[in-house]
């Protein structure tokens, strides 16, 4: 079994900033797209029946435009944990998909990609161990 199925799934798709993001030289000259996917996951849901009762997903794309503000973050897999640990510091939030792509690295020639998938407890015993 998925630990998607049977859960309602909200999700950020397609945002693209410009972040100071990356190790090379060029890449700390000036930002670069990157693309920022996001998908959470709720097992209660189905009985909304006022704004309080869903996920803030305004919330969620406004924390992650805030990544074109921030100064350099020379590793992908630094702003995948930030998303992650954000995403889980909601308890109603069951498991989190995230994916980070920065299409012009090799221009055009494909595109690195780093991308988790995670329950809130698996997240958790990442954390701990």
């Amino acid at each position: 079994m998925s630990f998607a199925e049977g859960r309602q799934r909200i999700a950020i798709q397609g945002l693209e900033i410009k972040a100071a993001i990356g190790l090379l030289d060029w890449e700390k000259q000036e930002k670069q797209r990157l693309r920022i996917d996001v998908a959470v996951y709720r097992d209660d849901f189905g009985q909304e029946s006022t704004l309080q009762d869903c996920y803030d997903y305004s919330a969620l794309q406004a924390f992650l435009a805030g990544f074109a503000d921030r100064e350099q973050i020379e590793l992908l897999e630094t702003i995948l944990a930030e998303i992650l640990d954000y995403c889980f510091k909601d308890q109603t939030i069951a498991a989190a998909e995230v994916w980070l792509t920065k299409p012009d690295v090799f221009q055009g020639a494909g595109a690195p990609v780093v991308s988790a998938a995670l329950t809130q407890a698996q997240w958790a015993a990442k954390k701990d161990s």
